[in-house]
């Protein structure tokens, strides 16, 4: 077809063609002679099928000026009968038989394969979408990340998380954050146009970190590494790793998670979508956090989004409860109860049951589509409103 061979030319948009051969570099002419070079050769086998597409994607195509010399030139010596077997060929590329409809997928591992742990943040995966917690707590699998993938929320997050970190294991008096940020940065390679895009939003809101820390009057128990704590639930072991732990005034702990994006609202804690404070909570409050004894009774998501209020322009505190004016969530003494009662349901339906771990089994649960082509989604979902499968 006109346009696919020979390819159209380009021009340089630096370069004239005459300053390009002076350079010794090959231009589009050396490219498209190349490229005769290789048909002219292809053209010498024993039996040669030139084809082309009637119709492309915006309409009628039209055929190839070498292809019409081709058939000019040859004549009646041009076998007139109409091939089909390169046609036949040609066609079972993208006419495959149709495919039988793919069941919603509902793996029933042995009792031995759902023997495993549940950490803080797979809880409300497991209630909300069973089928991702088997692929990546069961069958081990974990999303790898594209060659050459331009960094993303994920590793801003980790960044951010990692210069905290650092900030809060230095000693007293401790550098301005902004050191802790720069040599992170600097450890990451970070990009020079991304640093400049990024880094200033980032500063500000370490910043209102620290100052925030700073002037709330707690003591900071464990960070991190120092944060991670663990409990045993029904025969099973749960846990996790709060970002940061404090000692409040009046003796009790605060849980603290830091957040790069918008933080778990009051209603999706509510629902059961958004349980990791309360899991972390539970541990805590059974011992399960040895350098942060203590009983909970703050649980806070400190995130470095935008905010009206701080000084800086990020960084707000966000108490996922039914406290202030908010008219709807959980009451702050309802969060260990709820958690622990949306626990023993997981527990009991799949990790000590054998209920099988369905596919998209809470339509509201705000899930990821990390698992999406291994459940193969879009074939089954559009099928589910036919009562072929039900959620």
């Amino acid at each position: 077809n006109e346009g696919v061979w020979p390819t159209a030319g380009s021009i340089d948009s630096l370069l004239a063609p005459p300053v390009l051969r002076a350079l010794g570099v090959p231009g589009a002419d050396f490219r498209i002679g190349l490229s005769a070079h290789d048909l002219a050769g292809a053209m010498g086998a024993p039996e040669v099928v030139l084809s082309r597409a009637a119709r492309d994607e915006s309409g009628p195509a039209i055929p190839s000026r070498f292809l019409l010399r081709t058939q000019a030139l040859l004549g009646n010596l041009l076998p007139r009968h109409e091939e089909t077997r390169a046609v036949e060929i040609a066609r079972q590329l993208t006419q495959a038989k149709a495919a039988p409809p793919y069941p919603r997928p509902a793996p029933m591992p042995s009792s031995q394969q759902r023997d495993v742990d549940i950490s803080a943040t797979a809880l409300d995966r497991l209630l909300g979408d069973p089928f991702q917690f088997y692929a990546q707590r069961i069958m081990g699998l974990s999303q790898l990340e594209g060659l050459e993938a331009e960094p993303g929320p994920a590793w801003q997050g980790t960044t951010a998380h990692e210069v905290l970190r650092r900030w809060h294991k230095a000693s007293e008096p401790r550098p301005p954050i902004e050191v802790f940020m720069d040599a992170v940065l600097d450890d990451e390679n970070a990009h020079p146009l991304l640093r400049a895009l990024w880094e200033p939003r980032l500063l500000a809101a370490l910043q209102w970190v620290e100052s925030s820390v700073r002037q709330s009057g707690r003591a900071v128990l464990a960070v991190e590494d120092d944060a991670q704590g663990s409990m045993v639930f029904e025969a099973v072991r749960v846990h996790g790793r709060a970002d940061r732990i404090d000692r409040l005034p009046n003796g009790g702990l605060a849980i603290v998670d830091y957040k790069t994006g918008t933080p778990p609202s009051a209603s999706q804690v509510e629902a059961g979508f958004a349980l990791q404070l309360g899991v972390l909570g539970l541990i805590a409050a059974n011992g399960g956090f040895p350098k942060a004894p203590g009983f909970p009774e703050a649980y806070e998501y400190w995130s470095l989004g935008k905010s009206e209020s701080s000084e800086t322009g990020f960084g707000y505190v966000e108490t996922p409860l039914k406290v202030g004016n908010k008219r709807s969530g959980l009451l702050p003494e309802e969060l260990l109860p709820r958690t622990e009662e949306k626990l023993r349901e997981a527990v009991g339906r799949y990790i000590k049951g054998d209920e099988p771990f369905r596919a998209r089994q809470n339509p509201d649960y705000p899930t990821y589509d990390t698992y999406d082509q291994l459940m193969r989604l879009a074939e089954w979902m559009p099928h589910l409103d036919d009562g072929d499968d039900t959620p």
